[in-house]
């Protein structure tokens, strides 16, 4: 499924096809419902019987960027993010400290995270500058 929504459930044309039948809508809904873009009762059930009963994939868009993991001569365990725009991320695997350097090197955020989504809403923001 080719989509440009940030999150989509990934089912094949033929699941999409019996989405359909199942629950007497157009596949034009189905899609509209596996990409979030409708949110009514019968677009959440879609979704759920698409993943639980025919394994469709819940799936999610992130920034594209480098990705580079580096033990530092002090024994830091780094992960380091460099996006497109000139922009890094350095994430600290041991504190879960995020900094946010721009292109010159300066740092523009620094951050304290406990959780990957929190990670990912910060690389959405770097992604954006």
């Amino acid at each position: 499924m080719k989509t440009t929504s940030a999150r989509y459930i990934d089912a094949t044309e033929e699941t999409t096809a019996k989405l359909a039948k199942s629950f007497k809508c157009t596949p034009k809904f189905v899609y509209l419902a596996l990409t979030y873009r409708s949110d009514t009762a019968t677009a959440r059930k879609i979704r759920f019987t698409a993943v639980e009963n025919y394994g469709a994939t819940p799936m999610c868009h992130y920034p594209e960027c480098e990705t580079l993991h580096n033990v530092t001569k002090d024994g830091r365990e780094l992960m380091v993010q460099n996006f497109n725009n000139g922009v890094h991320l350095e994430i600290d695997k041991q504190t879960g400290e995020v900094v946010v350097y721009d292109r010159k090197g300066r740092v523009l955020e620094s951050h304290q995270i406990e959780a990957i989504p929190e990670l990912t809403k910060i690389q959405i923001y770097a992604e954006s500058l």
